[in-house]
């Protein structure tokens, strides 16, 4: 009976201590981390420059206005064919003369008045060339007469033919004087019209389309005065289309024309293919988002697919341009969430057969958004740990979730 009263607080004091030493073991166990992981695999990698482009018609004609005047309505909406030469674009009138002041008035009076004195006098110096010639034609008569008798010599003959052609050409150049001044008081008068006087004498002007094609844009709809060079109608040919793109001049001397492009983000089902065929050969300052000066570069894009396989673009449509810059068909590649920096090195955390976490240093080749070459440091079919967090160390015990490459 008191070896049964010893043994059952010993029973109870010994499943006290295997419950303690429990939880402390429970308490003091570090959990595996829980890490999504990816596979080192072989396969091919692209490095591309990525940015936005738009497209554009490539030979875009600006048509505008070759005189000042009044543009009549233009008729042509966008979208509507046009043809070289045959197609008006837009009519424009000769622009009406502005109203007058009275001082404007009197002085057009009084230059009137001075320029029809001048055009009587000129009259006047008719009638003075006119009295000349008949003298000068009587004289050559006498001289003549004379000359054949033999009282005259012939020097005084071709002196008197002379002045006779002297006073004919002064009759002319009197008359031509006349018309000149009648014609100087013609145009002052015509600085009295007034726009209600010149309204159905003005001409009407037809731009034509210089190409064939399609209009792209309108500037210039409804009726109103215009200047010459105002823009009226863009017309274009949307079969003829290119992107262009404007990359930072330490991307753009890495691309070569005739690199390949892929299109995407342009509201397709799939990416479309293109060509790069012109780096434009100079650069230009353009201010970014952020109120960075940039230096930019022009990229011109052409595409390699058939018009079917993009006939929904339009002029001046966005889209996302992927030029690639370098590509091999097969390297060991490992994914770039992986990498992490350690000093100057790269390196990524592995995951061994009881695993647990290994860092390892990896020497890199190229690298794009998705991919970095391996050069060194990793073996095909390795597992890495993708987005590794502050919770994964050396040695750190991790568990798996599904797996993404």
């Amino acid at each position: 009976m008191a070896k049964k009263l010893i043994t059952g607080p010993r029973l109870i004091a010994g499943l006290i201590a295997l419950v303690l030493l429990a939880a402390i073991f429970v308490a003091t166990r570090t959990p595996a981390v829980e890490v999504e992981t990816g596979v080192v695999t072989r396969g091919p990698l692209a490095v591309t420059v990525n940015d936005l482009a738009e497209t554009r018609v490539r030979d875009l004609y600006l048509v505008a206005a070759p005189i000042t005047g009044e543009l009549l309505r233009v008729p042509l909406k966008p979208g509507a064919r046009v043809i070289a030469g045959e197609t008006v674009l837009a009519r424009i009138q000769a622009a009406a003369p502005g109203p007058l002041d009275a001082r404007t008035v009197a002085q057009i009076e009084a230059n009137i008045r001075t320029l029809q004195a001048q055009s009587q006098a000129a009259r006047a110096q008719i009638d003075e060339a006119q009295a000349a010639l008949v003298l000068a034609d009587r004289q050559l008569v006498r001289v003549t007469t004379l000359h054949q008798r033999g009282f005259a010599t012939r020097a005084a003959f071709d002196e008197a033919r002379a002045a006779r052609d002297r006073a004919h050409a002064g009759v002319r150049s009197a008359i031509e004087a006349e018309r000149a001044a009648r014609e100087s008081v013609r145009a002052a008068r015509a600085g009295l019209i007034t726009p209600d006087m010149a309204g159905k004498g003005r001409g009407v002007v037809d731009v034509r389309s210089p190409v064939s094609g399609y209009v792209m844009t309108v500037p210039q709809e409804s009726e109103r005065p215009v200047a010459a060079g105002t823009p009226l109608v863009a017309v274009g040919d949307p079969e003829r289309m290119e992107m262009v793109t404007d990359l930072l001049s330490s991307d753009a001397v890495q691309v070569r024309p005739g690199a390949a492009v892929s299109i995407e983000d342009w509201g397709g089902e799939r990416p479309l293919r293109g060509r790069v065929r012109l780096v434009e050969p100079y650069g230009f300052l353009k201010i970014s988002a952020l109120g960075v000066e940039e230096q930019r570069v022009n990229v011109v894009i052409d595409f390699t697919e058939s018009r079917a396989a993009w006939a929904r673009l339009g002029h001046g449509f966005r889209a996302t341009v992927r030029i690639e810059t370098w590509s091999a068909p097969d390297v060991m590649r490992v994914p770039t969430s992986a990498l992490f920096r350690s000093g100057t090195d790269w390196q990524v955390f592995r995951v061994d057969a009881d695993e647990r976490a290994r860092a390892a240093t990896v020497r890199l080749g190229r690298m794009n958004d998705q991919w970095a070459q391996v050069v060194r440091g990793l073996t095909p079919g390795d597992r890495v740990i993708l987005h590794p967090g502050d919770k994964v160390a050396e040695g750190v015990r991790v568990r798996a979730r599904a797996a993404g490459q």
